[in-house]
């Protein structure tokens, strides 16, 4: 495996010795390849078959802000032409462009060119295609456990080797990510990617220290990987000092490590904006974001233009500095919650579970005290949840491999008050239930080793009443 080399007039590390055999096979899209040529002035262009806008059945496309004033976006014209058009793999040029200057205003980056932005139908299209620019099928890969299902599901079914770096209240662990690899076997392929949610970390709720992101950063160096840092709730912190937040590792790694390119950002507008419009972005070393780019022109060929044009006019209305105050009121709206669900899971279930209260996100993962031999979330979920009408996930969801587990997540977002209380109340009773349960099957066992000793005695009695009347020798005399 080739080493990470240095470009010295940007300090940006180059990812291609890292990119997998199967990305090398990836053309460049016919025609997607050609369409960035039709903004050459005075170019008459034959390529792409797009439908005519004549055609289209739509005279505008009007939406209505919920803010004080209700302002209305409306796009029509040239706009609601392009917004229903074909358009770019990368994105469309004028999101791509508002994109970048927010990833310098959040995350300082630098206007160089060594790093590269593109949008996708939801970030998890983006996670599975950064995947194969730097895997191929059966590699290993790190992933921060407990680990979100969506993006193990995949890798389980591509084959690949998935090793579980554990996480604690602070993220993930450095320590023993650089156990994992300090023990690789020299003769087998290192893994090349560590796949992260490093704040409300789906499932857990936990976000990752800026200590512990320095730590894990050193190791990307040392040991030659790739951080793909999947940063869907980063703009859903409850720490309300920004000061106190720590920053994403896109924007600690220059100062960490004195280059860039090992990180792979991934951002989301389904918690912020919305989750139906499925908008994701990509931000990282420009030639892996090329990669990615090269697979959207073969299979999906762009992103939505539609949702991006609504997005961008939205994101034109604001400027960075609503965007901002929108995420902080959204945060703001979820630390509500958040507070509303401890409060709920403190009068229930103390006692019956242990938590962490999530810094960001949606989440509260639970360890249900369960009677030993029967601490299975999904058993008990299965026997119980649905009589008792209550739906979480279980725990062993979370394992890439999977695994017995008394945990189980539960989500905040969209309960109110009350149902917050009475969830909590029906997951004490299922811990409750289980070890009645529990006590109820020990009591039968042990009622029935007693009626077996009954049963046992008489049987014994009756032989030697008869061997007594055969006048032969007992069985206590034949013992004695």
């Amino acid at each position: 495996m080739g080493s990470v080399s240095l470009q010295s007039e940007t300090m940006a590390a180059d990812p291609a010795p890292l990119f997998s055999r199967r990305i090398q096979r990836w053309e460049p899209g016919a025609i997607r390849s050609l369409l960035p040529l039709e903004a050459i002035p005075g170019m008459i262009s034959l390529v792409a078959g797009k439908p005519n806008p004549q055609t289209f059945p739509f005279s505008k496309i009007s939406i209505t802000l919920n803010d004080s004033k209700e302002t209305t976006l409306v796009l029509d014209d040239a706009a609601l032409s392009e917004a229903l058009q074909y358009n770019l793999p990368a994105g469309h040029p004028g999101l791509l462009k508002w994109l970048e200057g927010l990833q310098q205003t959040v995350h300082g980056l630098s206007s160089a060119g060594s790093w590269a932005c593109c949008v996708g139908n939801g970030s998890q299209e983006l996670i599975h295609k950064a995947f194969q620019v730097f895997t191929d099928l059966g590699d290993p890969v790190m992933l921060e456990t407990p680990a979100y299902p969506g993006v193990s599901a995949f890798l389980r079914a591509d084959g690949h080797e998935l090793v579980e770096v554990c996480s604690g209240p602070d993220g993930v662990d450095p320590s023993d990510l650089e156990r994992v690899l300090s023990a690789w076997p020299e003769n087998r392929r290192r893994p090349t990617v560590l796949y992260t949610v490093p704040t409300g970390s789906n499932p857990t709720g936990r976000s990752c220290s800026e200590t512990n992101k320095a730590r894990i950063l050193r190791l990307a160096k040392r040991f030659n990987f790739m951080i793909f840092e999947d940063d869907a709730y980063y703009f859903l912190n409850f720490e309300e000092d920004p000061s106190k937040r720590a920053r994403s590792y896109l924007s600690l790694e220059r100062e960490v490590n004195g280059e860039t390119g090992r990180v792979m950002r991934f951002d989301s507008l389904s918690k912020i904006v919305s989750s139906g419009m499925r908008l994701g972005i990509l931000t990282g070393p420009a030639p892996a974001v090329q990669k990615v780019v090269k697979i959207t022109e073969n299979i999906n060929l762009q992103p939505t233009t539609t949702s991006q044009v609504l997005v961008l006019t939205l994101f034109r209305h604001w400027g960075y500095t609503g965007f901002v105050e929108h995420c902080t009121q959204a945060a703001s709206f979820y630390r509500a919650k958040r507070d509303a669900f401890a409060a709920a899971a403190e009068r229930h279930l103390r006692g019956r579970a242990t938590w962490e209260v999530p810094r960001a996100g949606m989440f509260f993962w639970f360890r249900l005290l369960l009677p030993p031999g029967a601490d299975d979330s999904l058993e008990l979920l299965r026997r119980k949840g649905i009589e008792n009408r209550i739906l979480a996930i279980p725990g062993t969801a979370f394992f890439p491999n999977p695994r017995r587990a008394p945990h189980l997540r539960a989500s905040y977002s969209l309960v109110s008050e009350h149902d917050m209380d009475e969830a909590c109340r029906r997951i004490a009773k299922l811990v409750d239930d289980a070890w009645r349960d529990e006590f109820a099957a020990h009591a039968r066992a042990q009622r029935a080793e007693a009626e077996e000793e009954i049963k046992s005695n008489s049987q014994m009695q009756t032989i030697e009443a008869t061997t007594t009347a055969l006048g032969l020798p007992t069985a206590r005399k034949i013992m004695a």
